[in-house]
């Protein structure tokens, strides 16, 4: 019916991002932010069904038949190399073709296993140039837009960066260089993007790639190469306690961008060196890479290695692992999966976000129907272990930010509180069972001023108790 060749070749051709190929509906081009349907008939889903199966091989049909999504490589002899994707079903798929992007500016970094192909490559240079120079100013995070000047955040504060490198360039190829093929597919849909990357001899990045109303964004955090310990994040010491639970769920709650993500690699590393067990993350995307050290560890990245963080879970049940970490429990099915893990002997660390520990039980309640509401309460009752929740807060001296924490551990008082809705006086016990290595916010921001790490203005600013502050301020 089609000359699936002469496709290609206009593809080319009109140097467009995208051939799509649905059943029933005619071949179209995307060319930049534009859909182009080509004067043609409507595509025979038979013909199409037939083309995904020559391109596919035995092993990508079974897979599709199971219904997951397939993405390969394919070279056509005169016109290159391509991406390709095939979705739907195996009599009705839809097939996206893509022009692989040119990779001569790159070089794979081979020094970790745990990091895959497309998040070791070298970056073009003028990116490679501003992330060195936000470095070196002491950025947390950069923001890249179209037709935009570069801005940094520095001590929780955005600024320009004057002549940046990437000054006047637009953002969408920078991104689609660094982006994996199912990232790009993704941004073409007009999705945002999370992914993580590595410039080599500059260090390791997080970024978010979007559109706006004025073009196309990127978002980048710079993360340390060095795994922090919980003494360099100035955490209670109590917290590294919570690495030697056998099972139960252990959380890390707090606004976007409080450090949770930090102080849960610095758990997972306390566990690394200290304890011969088998660790499994789910992230999306790998921030921070662990070495294998006493624990055997396995890093997977929710759009790579797994399609969500739910099916990884359930991956993850029959993989033998001793300790779960979930980047961040979205959505009832992992929510309900977690739960489940932490009651059948495995050891879960997540994040979700909540301000302060209370609320973070009322939060994974109220995520479900309200039928199955008690038997929630039943099972956090049990497996719950520690919730820390935190917030970044700027540091008196200027040289950036600190987390100021609040940590319940569950014993018997708090389990009753949780299984008879009660969660109003968790924070009572909390105050009277500090031995047990409990720390409500208030007390937590009184030692931080009592140490000259955090101004009084600031910690007044964040506490929500201020008879509570008052009374650490002076007793600490």
């Amino acid at each position: 019916m089609f000359d699936f060749d002469a496709l290609l070749r206009l593809l080319k051709r009109r140097e467009a991002n995208e051939l799509r190929l649905v059943p029933g509906a005619s071949p179209k081009l995307i060319l930049g932010n534009r859909a182009s349907r080509l004067a043609l008939p409507p595509i025979d889903p038979g013909w199409l069904c037939s083309l995904a199966q020559d391109l596919m091989g035995e092993d990508r049909v079974a897979s599709l038949a199971q219904g997951h999504p397939v993405d390969f490589a394919y070279t056509h002899e005169d016109l290159g190399n391509f991406d390709v994707h095939v979705s739907g079903t195996v009599d009705e798929p839809t097939i996206s073709v893509r022009p692989e992007i040119d990779r001569t500016l790159f070089t794979i970094e081979p020094d970790n296993d745990n990091v895959s192909p497309e998040q070791g490559l070298r970056a073009p240079e003028a990116l490679r140039k501003t992330l060195e120079r936000a470095i070196g100013l002491g950025a947390s995070d950069l923001h890249l837009g179209d037709a935009e000047p570069a801005m940094m955040r520095i001590r929780g504060e955005l600024v320009a960066m004057l002549d940046a490198p990437v000054a006047g360039q637009p953002v969408r190829p920078l991104v689609e260089h660094i982006l994996p093929p199912i990232g790009r597919r993704r941004l073409a849909d007009g999705l945002a993007v999370d992914f993580s990357f590595s410039v080599q001899g500059v260090g390791r990045f997080r970024g978010n790639a979007y559109r706006a109303l004025k073009g196309f964004n990127l978002a980048i955090r710079m993360l340390p190469e060095k795994i922090p310990t919980l003494k360099d994040l100035h955490l209670p010491s109590s917290l590294a306690e919570l690495a030697n639970f056998a099972n139960g769920l252990i959380l890390f709650t707090g606004p976007t961008g409080s450090g949770k993500s930090a102080s849960m690699a610095s758990l997972v590393d306390h566990v690394n060196r200290t304890r011969p067990v088998h660790i499994i993350t789910l992230e999306d995307p790998i921030e921070f890479v662990h070495k294998r050290q006493q624990a055997v560890i396995r890093q997977r990245e929710v759009g790579v290695h797994v399609a969500s963080f739910a099916e990884g879970l359930r991956d993850a049940l029959r993989e033998d692992p001793d300790v779960i970490l979930v980047g961040e429990m979205r959505d009832l099915e992992t929510i309900q999966l977690a739960l489940t893990a932490a009651e059948t002997g495995h050891l879960v660390i997540s994040t979700l976000h909540a301000n302060r520990a209370a609320s973070t039980i009322e939060r994974i309640v109220d995520v479900f129907p309200e039928h199955r509401q008690g038997q929630v309460r039943l099972q956090l009752a049990e497996s719950l272990r520690a919730v820390v929740a935190q917030r970044l807060l700027p540091r008196a001296d200027g040289a950036g930010r600190i987390a100021a924490v609040e940590v319940m551990r569950t014993n018997r008082a708090i389990g009753n509180h949780i299984r008879e809705k009660r969660v109003h006086h968790i924070g009572s016990v909390m105050q009277t069972h500090r031995e047990e290595g409990m720390w409500v916010l208030e007390r937590h921001l009184a030692a931080l001023v009592k140490r000259n790490i955090i101004s009084e203005d600031v910690a007044r600013l964040h506490s929500e108790e201020e008879v509570l502050f008052e009374t650490y301020l002076r007793s600490v």
